[in-house]
Parts: C-alpha cells; structure tokens; sequence
C-alpha cells in the first residue's frame, strides 16, 4: 500500500481498506461540522415528540409536566449527537488508484466503486453545510458497488475482501448480464462524501484519477 497524499487516518486503519499493492491518491475526514449537520435530522422527530408530551401535559392526570416534555426533547438531540460523534470518528472517504470507497457507521462498514463504474461526481446544495463552509460530494456509479464490514478485510485474501481486479467467466457474464438487463447508474448515498472541507478540490482531485485510472 503507497501512498501519494494521506490526511488524518493512520496506516492501520487504511490498511482496512484498500490492498497493499493499491495506490492512495488521497484521504479525507469529514468536518467537526458532519456532528452539527447530521445531529440536526434529529430535530422534527424530537420536537414533535416534545410536542405531544407537552400537550399531554395539560391533562392533569398525565404524571409530568412541560418540564418533562423538554428533556425528553433534550435526551432525543443529546443520544443523536452521541451517536454522530461516533460516527464521524469512525468515518473516512478514500480515493485510490483503483476504486473510491467510503467508511463510515459506528459498527464500521465500507462502501466502495471501482473507479471504471464512475459515472460522475455531483455537489449537492445543503444551506446548513455551506455555513459552516463545508460541502458534499455525491458519487454517480454503476452496479459493481458494494458494502462489506470493515474489519473482514484482514481475515480474508485480496481475491475474496477487497473488490476484484479480475473476476472469472461466469461473475464475468453474470455481471455483464445484469449490466445489460439495468443499463443505468444511479447516486449511491452509501458513497457520498459528507460534509467536507474544499468539496471543489477535492471532486477536481477525484474526476482526474477517474480520467486517469478507469
């Protein structure tokens, strides 16, 4: 495993990842602003919890009262904010020589696309990232994606944990027929590169190794 530019992530947890004869183009962590933005879906499944509690509170045989509706409110957006900062400490998008992949999950799985499935890489317009000056990229790909637990890589040769670099006759075929039945790529939110600093250099970065590489 070389690398040409490595950002933030030690070369265990890469090793995770990508095989070692596999070229590291670049590595990129989200923003500390990822636990703000993703805390905040949070926000109308808690209100509107706090909500009923505080309407049922008006009933005096309800035992609580608009005190206990706010924490409830308060307890929702603090376990949501918890789990994020697990999340984004777990969380990395990588770009190699062969194939763009995404860890992310609290039980860490890996999301990846060989770079010749790349249809495109679009930025999609949040408000609540551009204040914090951050964006995201959205990665449009073919249907050779996958998603595998992050750990099984080490227990398992390259032919079997990592994606193939070249596959028999019949996966072959097999591939080719569903590629000919759906013949259509789509965004895969599982890749999509979250709340991130520079999303324009780093998408420049990604469509010349997609130019270069496929």
């Amino acid at each position: 495993m070389s690398s040409t530019l490595t950002a933030g992530a030690s070369v265990r947890e890469l090793a995770a990842i990508v095989d070692e004869d596999e070229t590291i183009l670049l590595v990129v962590r989200p923003a500390p602003w990822f636990i703000v933005t993703t805390s905040a879906r949070a926000l109308p499944a808690a209100g509107a919890a706090g909500a009923v509690l505080a309407v049922a509170s008006l009933d005096p045989s309800i035992p609580w009262d608009i005190t206990g509706a706010a924490l409830a409110f308060t307890a929702i957006m603090v376990a949501r904010a918890i789990w994020q900062c697990a999340d984004w400490f777990s969380r990395v998008y990588v770009l190699t020589d062969r194939r763009i992949a995404v860890r992310r999950g609290v039980l860490p799985e890996v999301s990846e696309c060989p770079l010749a499935e790349v249809a495109g890489v679009g930025q999609p317009q949040r408000w609540i990232e551009r204040v914090g000056k951050t964006g995201s990229l959205a990665v449009l790909c073919g249907p050779s994606r996958r998603t595998r637990r992050a750990w099984r890589l080490k227990q398992t040769k390259s032919g079997e944990g990592a994606l193939p670099t070249g596959v028999n006759q019949n996966a072959s075929s097999l591939t080719a027929r569903k590629s000919a039945q759906k013949h259509r790529v789509r965004v895969a939110t599982e890749l999509e590169w979250s709340v991130i600093r520079a999303p324009d250099v780093v998408r420049h970065t990604i469509l010349q190794a997609v130019t270069r590489y496929r």
